[in-house]
């Protein structure tokens, strides 16, 4: 799923094309698929959460007319949400290792800092194809099993 993910982050270019051309004349609806590929990611990631990102990003870029940089931030916002729902259900039903929790939250804080300062100064082109290459080395990294 992380690999197909992300070589649809790296062909995004190329399949947004051909849906445009498809769903030209059409009121700008957003499509069912696009909705329930939202729901499924908020889920997985929530749940899993390994390359939700990666997942998300594809589904926003492929189904909605968004720049890079409008759908990597509308990202955020939509996996904040599924993780925060899915942090106060492990929280109250669950067992935490509440040690980690300290240094998860250095590192949450440290990328919502650093990371869009990060994508507004990189290309666009350049940046989509860094994450697409990193979620196949992802996928790669998780069936050696080395993750």
């Amino acid at each position: 799923m992380i690999a197909a993910a992300s070589v649809v982050l790296l062909l995004q270019p190329r399949i947004r094309l051909a849906a445009e051309r498809r769903t030209a004349g059409r009121d700008g609806r957003v499509h069912l698929s696009t909705s329930v590929g939202l729901f499924a990611v908020s889920v997985y990631g929530g749940y899993f959460g390994a390359a939700a990102g990666v997942l998300m990003l594809a589904v926003l870029l492929v189904g909605l007319p968004l720049s890079l940089l409008d759908g990597n931030a509308l990202k955020n916002v939509l996996l904040g949400l599924a993780n925060s729902t899915a942090a106060v259900g492990f929280a109250l039903l669950g067992p935490v290792d509440w040690a980690a929790v300290a240094p998860l939250a250095l590192g949450l804080l440290a990328g919502a800092r650093l990371g869009p300062a990060l994508a507004r100064r990189l290309p666009a082109t350049a940046l989509r194809i860094g994450i697409g290459v990193a979620g196949l080395g992802l996928a790669a990294a998780i069936g050696l099993g080395l993750f």
